[in-house]
C-alpha cells in the first residue's frame, strides 16, 4: 500500500476541486474590481541616450521594457483601452488620520487585495503587476456635500505582488494572488487612464487639487501683503538711548535721511543725513553709520572697533515677500511681453504652461 501523501508532482483533479471551490468562494464574497491593464511604456525615444532605448525600434513592446533605464522608470505609459472585471476581497479598516506629524496623513489609504488566480490569467492573459491600475466602483461616493460635483470611483495602482499566504491550498499549490495598492494622483504616468488635464472633464482634473491649492496659496499670498506691507516695526515711540539701535527707515538715495538712535553717538533719535554708496569708506572713524545701497533691501552698518557690524534693512519701503525671498522682482514678476502678432503674454508662468505637452504614442 503506498503512503499517503497530499502533495503531488502534478496538478491533479484535487488541486482543481479546491480551486473551483476558492474561486466561487471569491466570487460570491468579494467585490467588482475593475482592471486598467498595463501594456509598457510609450515608444517616444529615439534611442540617441544609451539609458533610454529606442523602443520603436521594437517589433512589439511588453510590460518587461523600460523607457529609463537610468532611473528605472516608465513615466509614459500605455494602458489597454479594455476594462477586465475581477472580483477580490480585502479588509475593510477605518482611514484614521495621523496628526502625529505636519500635516495629515491616511494611515489606511493601502489595500491588500486578494484575488483568484486562475480566473486572473484567464481574463488578463498574465497577473496582475506593479503599474496596473484598480478602479473600485463600491467606493464611490455618491452623497457628495457639493451637489454639482463629480462623483468617481476610487483609482489604485499596484505597487507590489505575490502569492498570497493564505491562498495555499491541502495539496501545497497556490490558488490566490496578493497585490498591494496604493490610490493613484494626476500624474504623469496615468495620462492614458485620466485623460487630457485641457479637458475640462477629465478624470484628472476630478482627482487633481492642482487649481484649488493655487487659489488657497494665491489668495494667502494676497492677505500677507495687505496685513503686513512692510516687514520691521515703526518705533517712533521710543526716544531713549537704551535702545540700540531704533531704526525708522532709510531712501538709500546718496545721502539717507533716517531716524537712529545709537550709543556710540550718544544721541536722542532725530534726523541724520547718513552717506550711501556701493561700498564701505576707507577711513571710518568710530560709531560711523554707512548704508550700502547695493543690498536688497538697502542695509544700515555702524562702524565699532575695526568691523561693520549690521544694524538694519530698509523694510519700510519695500514689501515683505522681497524681504523674505530677495527675489521678490522675480518671484512676484507681474510684466507682460508683446509677441510680433500684438498679444500679450505674462513673464512669470508655470512650468506646465510653457512645456508642451507630450503626445500620447498609441
Amino acid at each position: 500500500m503506498p503512503k499517503i501523501s497530499l502533495w503531488k508532482n502534478a496538478k491533479t483533479k484535487d488541486f482543481y476541486y479546491q480551486d473551483r471551490i476558492i474561486r466561487e468562494a471569491v466570487g460570491a464574497g468579494g467585490t467588482t474590481i475593475l482592471i486598467h491593464k498595463y501594456l509598457g511604456p510609450a515608444a517616444v525615444e529615439d534611442g540617441s541616450d544609451p539609458a533610454r532605448p529606442n523602443l520603436g525600434a521594437k517589433p512589439e513592446i511588453n510590460e518587461m521594457d523600460i523607457q529609463d533605464i537610468l532611473f528605472m522608470e516608465n513615466r509614459d505609459r500605455v494602458y489597454d483601452t479594455t476594462v477586465y472585471e475581477l472580483r477580490g476581497t480585502y479588509n475593510v479598516t477605518d482611514q484614521d488620520f495621523d496628526l502625529s506629524q505636519f500635516g495629515l496623513f491616511l494611515n489606511a489609504d493601502t489595500l491588500f487585495i486578494t484575488l483568484h488566480t486562475n480566473e486572473m490569467v484567464e481574463r488578463l492573459g498574465r497577473k496582475l503587476m506593479a503599474g496596473d491600475v484598480l478602479e473600485l466602483p463600491h467606493l464611490n461616493d455618491d452623497l457628495l456635500l457639493d451637489a454639482t460635483a463629480k462623483s468617481i470611483n476610487k483609482f489604485y495602482s499596484v505597487q507590489d505582488a505575490s502569492r498570497s499566504a493564505e491562498g495555499f491550498g491541502p495539496t501545497w499549490w497556490p490558488h490566490l494572488w496578493r497585490i498591494k495598492a496604493a490610490p493613484i494622483n494626476d500624474a504623469q504616468e496615468y495620462r492614458g487612464i485620466l485623460g487630457d488635464p485641457r479637458d475640462e472633464d477629465s478624470l484628472k482634473n476630478a482627482l487633481s487639487t492642482y487649481n484649488k491649492e493655487i487659489e488657497i496659496s494665491n489668495a494667502i499670498v494676497a492677505s500677507a501683503e495687505k496685513l503686513t506691507p512692510g516687514a520691521g516695526y515703526n518705533n517712533t515711540e521710543f526716544t531713549e538711548s537704551s535702545f540700540v539701535p531704533v531704526i525708522n527707515g532709510f531712501d538709500g538715495t546718496g545721502t539717507s535721511s533716517i531716524l537712529v538712535n545709537t550709543t556710540e553717538e550718544s544721541a536722542i533719535a532725530g534726523t541724520s543725513n547718513v552717506p550711501a554708496g556701493l561700498s564701505f569708506p576707507d577711513n571710518a572713524s568710530q560709531g560711523q553709520l554707512f548704508v550700502r545701497n547695493d543690498f536688497t533691501p538697502e542695509r544700515l552698518f555702524v562702524y565699532r572697533g575695526n568691523k561693520w557690524f549690521k544694524l538694519s534693512d530698509n523694510t519700510q519701503t519695500t514689501g515683505w515677500s522681497t524681504i523674505v525671498t530677495n527675489a521678490g522682482g522675480y518671484v512676484n514678476n507681474t510684466n507682460t511681453t508683446v509677441t510680433l502678432n500684438g498679444g500679450a503674454v505674462p513673464q512669470r508662468q508655470a512650468l506646465s504652461k510653457v512645456f508642451t505637452k507630450p503626445k500620447a504614442d498609441n
